[in-house]
């Protein structure tokens, strides 16, 4: 049931990196000064207004994965070119400087369960930790969240604090004690796998937070895990720390997840990048459908066109589900 090659059902016009940062200061809709166009995608990332429109950008390359795994050059290639469509700039450096302050502590939070099948985490950390490096962010500015401690070791980065915090912090939906890392770094970037799951239908960038923030993820597990997604990544504590999130879609889980299973697993070989979690994840949604409809598997939700979770972080002005209001820019390396 595997599916190894995504040309088939992602569309996007095949780019080499210099002509793909020669377009990025032509983008429609994205502003070419430096820091400008950051700025502006995170105001927009509150969609209270008629007009808000979301950015997701999605990089891919057929050779990103080899016989011997994840192609690190290419994959660091793709991590910038992302990061200077999302910015605005031709230098990934000036947005990783727009983005975040000299002295910043810096989460990456990526995801463990199904990593090790997967196995792309550890290229990701390596290439992030470089590309930061290239903008001035000391790997000891950097805390490698849910990556096995070797390669948290190799690059330098700082482990995250254990425990959960004194306090319960209430959402709205529910109350809990929160994870003790939030108060050891000021900024967040948020590095998810894109996959199906049993209870909430998918998982991308908001799940990837709100149930490793909370000490007990199991009581907000009903309704398909809403509302409770959307109101945990809406604290204060959490969104307003949050900067870019950049969604790991190299080998994608579309059936049995959040476990990951070789057989249910499609190498698609792409990022998806945005500063709006909710429309990260609608995407999201979209590619997940492409590939069980090929597999004449079904939609992950077969009365809706996304799951209820989207729809209320949406209605908490997390981002947008409304794909109308989304603007999707793919290109391949």
């Amino acid at each position: 049931m595997r599916l190894d090659n995504g040309h088939n059902l992602l569309d996007a016009n095949m780019l080499t990196r210099r002509d793909f940062l020669k377009q990025t200061a032509m983008t429609a809709g994205v502003a070419s000064a430096p820091g400008r166009a950051i700025a502006q995608a995170l105001a927009n990332a509150q969609p209270n207004a008629d007009e808000h429109r979301s950015s997701v950008i999605q990089v891919r390359s057929e050779r990103l994965l080899t016989s011997r795994g994840v192609h690190e050059d290419l994959l660091f290639d793709l991590i910038e070119i992302l990061l200077c469509r999302l910015g605005g700039n031709e230098d990934a450096a000036s947005v990783w400087k727009s983005l975040l302050k000299p002295d910043d502590i810096i989460a990456l939070k990526f995801n463990r369960n199904g990593a090790q099948t997967i196995g792309t985490n550890d290229a990701m950390l390596r290439a992030l930790v470089r590309s930061l490096g290239n903008a001035g962010f000391d790997p000891k500015q950097l805390v490698a969240i849910e990556v096995p401690q070797g390669v948290r070791e190799e690059t330098a980065c700082a482990a995250p604090v254990s425990g959960w915090s004194d306090k319960e912090y209430d959402f709205g939906s529910g109350k809990d004690r929160l994870a003790s890392w939030l108060n050891q770094v000021t900024a967040i970037i948020n590095v998810p796998f894109l996959k199906n799951h049993n209870i909430s239908a998918m998982t991308c960038c908001l799940k990837n937070l709100s149930h490793a923030l909370v000490k007990h993820p199991a009581q907000f597990h009903k309704n398909g895990c809403s509302p409770y997604i959307g109101d945990i990544v809406a604290l204060p504590e959490v969104r307003d720390k949050l900067r870019i999130h950049i969604a790991n879609g190299i080998r994608v889980v579309f059936e049995g997840g959040p476990e990951a299973k070789e057989e249910y697993l499609w190498d698609a070989r792409l990022l998806l990048g945005g500063f709006d979690p909710v429309a990260v994840d609608t995407v999201g949604v979209q590619i997940l459908n492409r590939v069980r409809y090929k597999l004449e598997l079904g939609t992950i939700l077969p009365n809706a066109e996304v799951p209820d979770y989207l729809e209320a972080a949406d209605s908490a002005g997390l981002g947008t589900c409304e794909l109308h209001r989304i603007d999707v820019e793919k290109a391949k390396l």
